[in-house]
């Protein structure tokens, strides 16, 4: 199998390997003739461990440094790799980049039109709602969570010894946690100047109390502070259905929506995709939404859930 890689000089000292673990064909072919020799044990007392493990490495030494082997040996590799790949047409050849991108493999793609957009867009997991929501089923908010940004590094040892409710610890937390008391709002400062703030008030007292957390930033030695960005990240609301609510029965009926364990939480977690958001329903039918970010957003997805849990009620 070798002679079409090795050279004659490289055949005679593999040969001669061969010849030194193996023992007993040249034994007994340099015998005279009508002299019986004793056949020496291929491979097995007379071959020591560390002896074979020298004369493999060495056949494996000979046939790299062999001119023309490693063109054989990448041959075949290129072989071995050509009969494993896909074939046309395969989903295992799709572009590792975004169609349309540069580093794109699909030519001449174009985006989809209006019509096929509508087409694969998310459809929402509740039915459309078949009537207006009761007046007395009103959302109310009590948790509001916002984000904004001062446009500059920010130093937390110099915070934490300027604000008198602050709580600085770099071993726990590489951020500042700061509570104001009127009004009251708990803020996250980080060293990036970005600060999230979260409390029990409306959206116009939660705009003024990140204002006021940015001037005492300011007033702590950071004169270049701006504030810019602000945005509500996420409202928390509650309400009252105004019926129980059979969570059993509705956990059954949606399961790829509803996780409800009665031995782990009283509550059962109804989520859905479109609106993006999380319920929390209790057998009382009290029942809260948190993951929006607009009250008109709450409204809506209070009223597709409304009359779904209505058809649970005992």
């Amino acid at each position: 199998a070798f002679e079409k890689t090795l050279s004659p000089a490289a055949m005679d000292d593999l040969l001669s390997i061969l010849g030194q673990t193996g023992g007993g064909s040249s034994s007994s072919s340099s015998a005279p003739p009508g002299q019986e020799v004793a056949l020496q044990p291929r491979w097995g007392q007379a071959f020591q461990a560390d002896q074979g493990d020298d004369s493999i490495d060495d056949l494996m030494r000979l046939i790299e440094d062999t001119p023309g082997a490693d063109d054989a040996r990448d041959k075949d590799v290129d072989e071995l790799l050509g009969a494993l790949a896909p074939a046309a047409g395969s989903p295992l050849r799709l572009p590792s980049a975004a169609p349309g991108s540069p580093g794109s493999s699909i030519k001449g793609w174009t985006p989809l039109d209006d019509d096929k957009q509508d087409q694969y867009q998310l459809v929402p997991d509740l039915p459309e709602p078949s009537d207006q929501l009761p007046p007395e089923v009103v959302p109310v908010p009590f948790i509001i969570m916002s984000r904004f940004t001062l446009k500059c590094e920010l130093d937390l040892k110099k915070i934490a010894f300027g604000i008198r409710h602050a709580e600085y610890n770099p071993r726990k937390h590489g951020s500042i946690t700061v509570r104001l008391f009127d009004p009251k709002v708990t803020a996250l400062v980080r060293t990036s100047g970005v600060i999230t703030m979260s409390g029990q008030l409306s959206f116009d007292e939660m705009k003024r109390s990140a204002k006021k957390l940015a001037r005492l930033v300011q007033k702590c030695g950071h004169q270049e502070v701006q504030f810019s960005g602000y945005q509500i990240t996420s409202i928390l609301c509650k309400a009252d259905l105004g019926f129980p609510v059979r969570l059993d029965q509705l956990a059954s009926r949606f399961r790829k929506n509803a996780l409800y364990e009665p031995e782990l939480c009283c509550s059962c977690i109804f989520r859905t995709r479109k609106p993006k958001c999380t319920y929390l329903v209790t057998a009382g039918g009290k029942i809260s939404i948190s993951g929006l970010r607009s009250m008109e957003e709450v409204t809506e997805a209070l009223t597709r859930a409304y009359f779904v849990f209505r058809e649970f009620r005992t």
